[in-house]
């Protein structure tokens, strides 16, 4: 994961009026060319001031004549850097109808900086990036053999392998703390994390032993612990995760991703924050750079989304080799700090709050939604914002931080009414898609060996982020193998699909918050473990789902196919169960927390294949 982008007051509550209907683009629209303003695609030229001159021509044309501009990329390879330290080699402000494009995949740009990103939009108004390939040289990673490993002593020694930079380069060393420095054991065949290897190892500190080998040194006793999982001859990949993303849109109304290429980035491929209109991401291709032997692409997501104002639509994509989520769609909260009237609250600045946003009110020590308010209207008070809300909360707590207090999360500006549609992630650490908004669809999509769940819905209050997900339907999609990693798949509630609601501590929350999910005409294939996880929800209609695996296929983990706490009005209809594996220990557990009889959960037509000692349904509630 990554930390949340940094908002001024002022851009938080002036954005109203640039949130405000957008002209639609004049026709007769112009062409600028980099080749005239200097750009050599030969892969030895320097050509970034050149590009940033023709971006900056087609913005005082648009301006000048309000019409629609393209900065167009011949095919070739580009040489850029950044003007300043840590920038953006492009960043771009309050453009409006511009398109940057290449030739597709033959159009590359190469970023000389390991620590700078590529396209910084920051309030624009209809910007579309389209293809083109972004890579960097040297690669924001490093990556090697393990030479010996001291598991009393908490460290290992690497061997960087020729071609990759060593870690005393600046951009190791500026690395996110404590988020930012650490690596992964990896399958060099297979090029993802070694299956029963933890799926990351932190390691803060390290220092040259000889030539190209590094010793280094883990982050605490759990870390320390987990070198036992390590062998001499493991490949491994540490990498050096910074603020600079290939495509960064900030503040933007109308944003297009069109056919982007992204092969490696020292952090998110795509970050899309505060946005509003228009959200478009499709045909994204996060992929190892071919004809090479990489072990990594991007250092953190391949599609972040925070508190955007429409849903964003991420189709056609792939996603493989990242040290993160491919999708992650959340807001932040605001913190309840003080109440001075029943419906005046002052809170954090955390997330945008405008007028008539819906905000939802979080327990986070029960994790139960108090209740739903809008915001009337707000003022900005000392780095907090002071609100007018429609009507008053019963119960809610005020305090320093979002541990003590209750938590607002904006329903207006968490990605709701996303669409996922026909993208495929493979091999990726953690999660598929990680969902803390409500609305949305996730269609057709292929997860493939992702070390912990295809796709979550949850809320965080410990990081935190949320909110907590509502009206989501999970439809037609194959949730290939996975789950073989410690770490995200290897608790009771690891699976393929998690649905999960959560209090503070990492607990599952006391209530039933999540609710109307339809998870229907999907097929799991040989999950290492739990393939449906349901807890802390109500009103969740599982039907059509295909969950098989071979009697030969890896099993880690003991546990049922379907396991289900504290949840009310489930349906189950109509699902196959074929798993004949000594580890699964039923089609369907219910805990003893779960409603008695129908209002709890309803199982018709479930179609079972088992072992002759598995239970089909395993039912610990206490008898009626």
């Amino acid at each position: 994961m990554i930390r949340r982008a940094a908002y001024t007051l002022v851009l938080l509550f002036c954005a109203h009026d640039a949130f405000g209907a957008s002209p639609p683009p004049a026709d007769g629209g112009r062409s600028f060319h980099v080749r005239d303003y200097g750009a050599v695609p030969d892969g030895k030229t320097p050509s970034g001031a050149a590009i940033r001159a023709a971006i900056r021509a087609a913005m005082a044309a648009a301006e000048t004549a309000d019409a629609s501009v393209e900065v167009v990329l011949e095919a070739g390879t580009y040489l850029v850097r950044h003007e300043n330290p840590r920038g953006y080699c492009f960043p771009i402000y309050q453009a409006a109808n511009l398109t940057v494009r290449g030739a597709g995949e033959t159009t590359k740009i190469v970023i000389t900086d390991p620590a700078a990103g590529g396209f910084l939009l920051g309030v624009c108004r209809q910007v579309t990036i389209a293809d083109l390939a972004v890579d960097y040289d040297p690669v924001p990673f490093c990556q090697g053999t393990i030479q010996a490993v001291d598991v009393e002593g908490g460290s290992f020694d690497l061997k960087v392998e020729e071609g990759y930079p060593t870690p005393d380069a600046q951009n190791f060393a500026d690395a996110h703390q404590t988020h930012g420095k650490w690596g992964m054991i990896i399958d060099p065949g297979t090029r993802r994390i070694r299956p029963g290897t933890p799926d990351h190892i932190m390691t803060p500190r390290w220092e040259l032993c000889e030539g190209r080998v590094w010793r280094f040194f883990t982050a605490n006793e759990h870390h320390r612990r987990n070198l036992a999982h390590m062998q001499v001859g493991d490949a491994y990949v540490h990498l050096a995760r910074g603020h600079g993303s290939a495509v960064l849109a900030q503040g933007c109304d109308g944003i297009r991703i069109d056919n982007l290429t992204v092969h490696a980035s020292p952090g998110l491929a795509v970050g899309l924050v505060g946005n509003r209109g228009e959200i478009v991401v499709r045909g994204l291709q996060v992929r190892f750079a071919p004809d090479t032997a990489r072990l990594l692409t991007t250092n953190a997501d391949g599609v972040h989304c925070q508190q955007n104002r429409d849903g964003p639509m991420i189709e056609d994509c792939l996603f493989e080799g990242m040290a993160d989520d491919a999708i992650n769609i959340y807001a932040p909260p605001n913190v309840l700090r003080e109440i001075r009237a029943p419906n005046q609250w002052l809170v954090s600045s955390g997330c945008i709050i405008l007028p008539g946003d819906r905000l939802q009110v979080l327990d986070p020590q029960t994790g139960r939604v108090r209740g739903e308010v809008r915001a009337v209207a707000g003022t900005v008070e000392q780095r907090t914002f002071l609100l007018t809300l429609d009507k008053p909360v019963e119960g809610a707590v005020a305090g320093e931080d979002h541990r003590a207090a209750d938590t607002l999360y904006n329903l207006d500006a968490c990605g709701a009414g996303f669409r996922i549609r026909r993208n495929h992630m493979r091999g990726n650490r953690r999660y598929g898609c990680l969902l803390r908004a409500g609305g949305g669809l996730v269609e057709d999509n292929i997860f493939e060996d992702t070390t912990g769940a295809g796709v979550v819905l949850t809320n965080e209050p410990d990081w935190p982020e949320g909110p907590m997900p509502w009206g989501i339907t999970i439809r037609g999609n194959r949730f290939l193998r996975g789950g073989t990693c410690l770490g995200y798949a290897d608790s009771p509630q690891g699976a393929a699909l998690s649905v999960r609601a959560t209090r503070l501590g990492h607990r599952l929350a006391e209530v039933e918050a999540i609710h109307d999910v339809i998870i229907e005409n999907n097929e799991f294939q040989d999950r290492a473990g739990t393939v449906l996880f349901l807890g802390g929800a109500s009103k969740v209609v599982v039907n059509n789902n295909r969950m098989i695996a071979a009697a030969g296929a890896e099993l880690r983990r003991n546990g049922p196919a379907i396991r289900i706490e504290c949840s009310s009005r489930v349906s189950l209809s109509d699902n196959v169960v074929s798993d004949p594996r000594a580890g699964t220990t039923a089609a369907v557990e219910i805990a003893p927390n779960v409603a008695q009889g129908e209002r709890g959960i309803r199982i018709s037509g479930l179609d079972t294949t088992l072992g002759a000692q598995t239970h089909a349904i395993d039912d610990r509630r206490a008898a009626p």
